[in-house]
């Protein structure tokens, strides 16, 4: 099953109605998902769409409401491992999810979320791969007893898109 095509802006250029979902606004926990919403990507439409199509298989979806600037909510949280996570709380207006309020933490500067260092790659419970220019959040990894693979990702960072946005990733399996 697919989202349904959405509603464009007609010729006058008021806004289409959806729905609206991208992969980036979308990180998932289990049987939970967490959906972003800034107003410039993934919309009301999409979520209640997402929600309704996951439900049967056991599936909640949540909005998460971000700043009306950020383009997805992985460029505010980036989920390392069960009880870890990346996060730009002045990215989250409402804070961060009442699930993840309890995780364990490592903190990104707006000036880092803005870089995409809250989208580096999970690939197991012990392995994550970021850019070089994130080495600071690595170190906190490393602290936390992760390994941290560093890649040059900076072309790519400098088009807006990094690990995550280059992967897409569902799940993993250890």
């Amino acid at each position: 099953m697919a989202l349904p095509s959405p509603e464009l802006p007609d010729s006058a250029g008021t806004d289409g109605l959806g729905p609206f979902l991208e992969g980036g606004d979308v990180l998932v926990l289990g049987k939970h998902v967490f959906v972003g919403r800034s107003g410039l990507a993934s919309d009301n439409a999409g979520h209640r769409w997402l929600a309704k199509y996951l439900r049967p298989q056991g599936y909640t979806a949540q909005q998460v409401l971000l700043e009306p600037h950020v383009l997805h909510l992985d460029c505010a949280i980036g989920l390392v491992r069960e009880g870890l996570l990346v996060v730009c709380e002045d990215r989250l207006p409402q804070g961060i999810p009442v699930l993840l309020r309890d995780w364990d933490r490592v903190t990104v500067t707006e000036e880092e979320a803005e870089a995409l260092g809250t989208n580096g790659l999970s690939i197991s419970s012990d392995v994550y791969i970021t850019d070089p220019a994130f080495a600071r959040i690595g170190a906190e990894l490393i602290r936390r007893g992760l390994t941290v693979e560093y890649v040059d990702f900076e072309i790519s960072r400098s088009l807006g898109g990094s690990f995550r946005c280059s992967t897409q990733p569902l799940t993993r399996i250890d």
